[in-house]
């Protein structure tokens, strides 16, 4: 999945139309207002009185409010302590228009917030200048409340973007994971019984001599298990039936052993076991009659009893050895000793 940088193209403010507040008790006066700032293009609101100017601002967000200071009912400075109370429209600014040039006006027009005071009759042009910086303060506001609501936007596909590409290379780390996993089990185990191979069997058996060998007595045992007969059973009943009578004995294995034990098949009915934290013949020999056991009892294959029964021999590890391939050497012989000795029996090697 390609990804591509992250805000490569710029965010665009886009500068929207805005509206004006004009309060004024005389109609002419609103009509004058209106017409002197109808070229700066935006959205005028006329209110004759305070009261109509509080009713105005509870639908509308307002760049500015032009507002006359001598009205009936609600004044000009009652009106705007009024609206400085509203959470909408407290930051709203406010220029006072008025006929009247008292300072204590205009010194009290400025003490309570107002951004500018104005004389009646002004000049259009001054007037429209100072509305048109508050026009612009607006709509950069929005432009950018705007933005900054684009930019998340972006964000949030941006971050599912993310995670989709995510997701999919955890896919693929897991697949070939997976993969990996099947071909090592496929280069260490074997087809037919699922048990390990020659190769893990000999990678584990020289781990445990290099840890015994820091040991100051044995740790592990190895046993080599050659089922009896069982050259008559492919002979008679087929090699579809001896494989099923191998896959058979692998189970009973699997089912004689712990999990720190290594049960593998290293060829035809040949099996090998690595019994490992033994320390004495006495619990190899225990493990070797568990299995004897448990071959003893008939196998079904495809509604065929068979029983069965195997040769075992049995190496000790002991300071003498230095790699794993000796004491499966030296399990193998006492493996034939005990086949020599009538079979279905167990042989420890004695040097």
């Amino acid at each position: 999945m390609s990804l591509a940088p992250f805000a490569a193209e710029p965010v665009e403010l886009v500068f929207s139309r805005v509206s004006i507040l004009l309060v004024d008790d005389r109609p002419e006066n609103l009509l004058a207002l209106e017409a002197s700032l109808d070229d700066l293009g935006q959205k005028i609101v006329l209110a004759d009185s305070g009261a109509a100017a509080l009713r105005a601002v509870l639908d509308e967000d307002f760049a500015l409010i032009l507002m006359d200071i001598r009205m009936p009912g609600l004044d000009g400075f009652e009106t705007m302590a009024l609206l400085k109370q509203r959470e909408r429209s407290r930051d709203t600014p406010i220029i006072f228009l008025s006929a009247f040039p008292e300072d204590h006006h205009v010194l009290r027009s400025y003490s309570v917030g107002a951004v500018d005071y104005l004389l009646k009759p002004y000049d259009p042009e001054a007037l429209r200048a100072k509305v048109s910086v508050f026009v612009k303060l607006k709509q950069n506001q929005l432009a950018l409340v705007a933005a900054h609501a684009e930019l998340e936007q972006r964000v949030r596909e941006r971050t599912a973007e993310l995670a989709a590409a995510n997701a999919i290379l955890e896919h693929e780390v897991q697949t070939r994971k997976q993969a990996e996993q099947r071909l090592f089990d496929q280069a260490h185990h074997d087809s037919l019984t699922g048990l390990a191979n020659r190769a893990l069997l000999l990678e584990r058996l020289q781990r445990a001599v290099a840890q015994s060998r820091r040991r100051a007595s044995p740790s592990f045992a190895v046993m080599m298990i050659d089922l009896d007969h069982f050259k008559v059973v492919n002979d008679t009943l087929g090699h579809a039936a001896g494989d099923a009578l191998l896959a058979g004995v692998a189970g009973r294995l699997r089912g004689c052993l712990r999990e720190v034990d290594t049960a593998a098949r290293i060829g035809g009915d040949e099996f090998a076991i690595l019994l490992d934290g033994v320390t004495s013949l006495a619990d190899a020999t225990c493990t070797a009659d568990r299995i004897q056991q448990a071959l003893a009892r008939p196998f079904d294959v495809d509604g065929t009893p068979i029983t069965a029964s195997a040769s075992i021999g049995i190496a000790l590890m002991d300071q003498t050895y230095e790699r794993g391939g000796d004491l499966l050497r030296d399990a193998d012989a006492a493996m034939y000793r005990a086949k020599e000795a009538g079979r279905a029996r167990n042989q420890i090697f004695a040097r």
